[in-house]
């Protein structure tokens, strides 16, 4: 078996879009590493170009006793973007920074935003909502 992750469309519009993601253990599987959750080329509607496009402006997250961190791929090595500590919901918006845009290289960057997990075992599961801008 392989854990659980269901990554659901909550809006994709011309600027922005937002995506609800549930995580759950399947109590035997090693932690999620680089699971991809956004693929610009195919996740959008129209497609966005595969090289950096996207903006993190909101997360929102209650991970029950894991944590988590997000990335951006980049073929060399993963740009970080947030650290997402379990036990507690919490809430990070970066609309007075900007966003916090995939600073990989344009030559190199995918642009997929990626998950990898600490501590996804047995009983364990989480909600993510991620709302992203379009570049």
């Amino acid at each position: 078996m392989t854990h659980t992750v269901t990554v659901t469309k909550l809006l994709d519009g011309q600027r922005n879009a937002a995506f609800h993601v549930f995580v759950k253990s399947d109590g035997a599987s090693v932690d999620l590493t680089d699971y991809v959750l956004i693929a610009p080329a195919i996740t959008f509607d129209p497609a966005l170009n595969p090289k950096p496009s996207i903006t993190v402006e909101e997360i929102y997250y209650d991970l029950a006793g894991f944590d988590a961190f997000l990335d951006f791929d980049y073929l060399l090595s993963d740009t970080p973007l947030w650290v997402m500590s379990g036990g507690q919901y919490a809430e990070a918006k970066f609309d007075c920074v900007g966003g916090l845009k995939d600073r990989s290289n344009e030559l190199d960057g995918t642009g997929k935003l990626q998950i990898t997990t600490s501590g996804l075992t047995a009983g364990k599961f989480g909600t993510i909502i991620i709302k992203v801008r379009k570049d």
